[in-house]
């Protein structure tokens, strides 16, 4: 039974009907306390559950994405939501639009947009600084105007009023992905893994020739598994001409279910993120999911990772630019199988003592209660 026939609804037309954050978290989270729909673009074949699924057709380019809007207001007014939870940041003009018909608006913040679109390959060089500038002023208008904000990390909560944020990390589901499998501390490490989006500022590119270096330079025997959807067919390329593709087990796109049976059988994490400025202040799903799963981690040195990662003991740090320092850290796990392993034991430990979606989801809903009030 449902706490109030308050009814929710999650829009976004830039993410699947499948996205862990939106999905898989939030909305089906909410779904087992309130009346809860999700406008998205269909990717999926999965059941949906509690949640009333209202598709959008899927968009092939940004400018189609734009045109998508029409199409979810008319969603939207099917559903006569109480609350719109909005996940894209061009949808800030249609919030502003159902604010002012006295709809609830929450804006989920799930990347520093200003910092973003400084490394975004479709907006000429020259232009980049005015668009961050005006990114800001967008970001400063949804503050004013939204009722909540919800942004994944704290730098991202500093540009908002402090008095409409609630903080909702992106923390894995326990059990979710399977359990860590159980192995002899000794086993080989034999299979790292990269799971998402397969793109150049994510560093995929520096993983596969590390991993080639690792096998031909460092004489180590070790695979590495890529799953995700290229960027596009030219970085594709780039990546299959590299020496270390020919160690290198690729998987397309692939739901949740097949998804845990694939890290199933992975030794090691890889999330090397390239250090543009969104990433640094980022707060990846992949990170914590590994870690959910027992998984060593090799991650990007930023600062903010350092706290999720050095600290806890969890993994090892190295320049994302430098496929050697990769291969050499992916070498000592080769090398250090029960240091590795016990090192994802203590990532597990962390998920399950601190860095979980149990906690995040309590703020949530809390926040969704007060508006009740509102």
């Amino acid at each position: 039974m449902k706490e109030t026939p308050m009814k929710i609804l999650h829009l976004t037309t830039a993410h699947a009907d499948d996205d862990v954050r939106i999905y898989v978290k939030e909305a089906a989270s909410l779904a087992q306390h309130y009346d809860t729909a999700l406008i998205a673009p269909r990717r999926s074949e999965r059941v949906y559950g509690d949640i009333t699924y209202l598709p959008l057709t899927p968009a092939h380019s940004r400018a189609e994405r734009l045109l998508l809007q029409r199409e979810a207001l008319r969603l939207v007014e099917q559903f006569g939501p109480d609350v719109v939870h909005l996940h894209d940041p061009e949808l800030l003009f249609l919030g502003l639009y159902l604010r002012a018909r006295g709809v609830k608006v929450v804006w989920d913040v799930h990347e520093d947009l200003p910092r973003q679109v400084l490394h975004k390959p479709w907006i000429p060089a020259r232009l980049r600084g005015a668009t961050s500038v005006a990114a800001k002023g967008f970001e400063a208008v949804a503050g004013l105007a939204f009722d909540q904000i919800v942004p994944v990390t704290d730098s991202i909560a500093e540009a908002f009023p402090a008095h409409k944020v609630v903080k909702v990390q992106n923390f894995p589901i326990l059990g979710e992905l399977g359990e860590p499998k159980q192995t002899n501390p000794e086993a080989p490490i034999r299979t790292f893994v990269h799971a998402g989006g397969l793109t150049s500022v994510r560093g995929i590119f520096e993983i596969t020739e590390a991993i080639g270096q690792l096998n031909e330079q460092l004489g180590k025997d070790a695979r590495l598994l890529l799953i995700g959807k290229f960027e596009s067919s030219a970085f594709e390329e780039k990546c299959r001409e590299s020496a270390g593709w020919s160690y290198v087990d690729y998987h397309p796109w692939v739901d949740r279910k097949k998804l845990a049976a694939l890290l199933a059988g992975a030794d090691a994490g890889v999330v090397t993120f390239l250090p543009v400025p969104n990433h640094t202040s980022s707060q990846p799903n992949k990170l914590f999911e590994y870690m959910s799963l027992g998984l060593p981690l090799i991650a990007s040195n930023f600062d903010l990772w350092k706290e999720l990662i050095e600290i806890k003991g969890s993994g090892v740090l190295v320049d994302p630019e430098r496929p050697q320092e990769i291969a050499q850290a992916m070498a000592w796990m080769v090398d250090h199988p029960a240091e590795a392993r016990a090192m994802g034991m203590k990532g597990r430990h962390a998920v399950e003592t601190e860095f979980n979606w149990d906690a995040e989801f309590t703020k949530l809903l809390d926040m969704y209660r007060r508006l009740e009030t509102l």
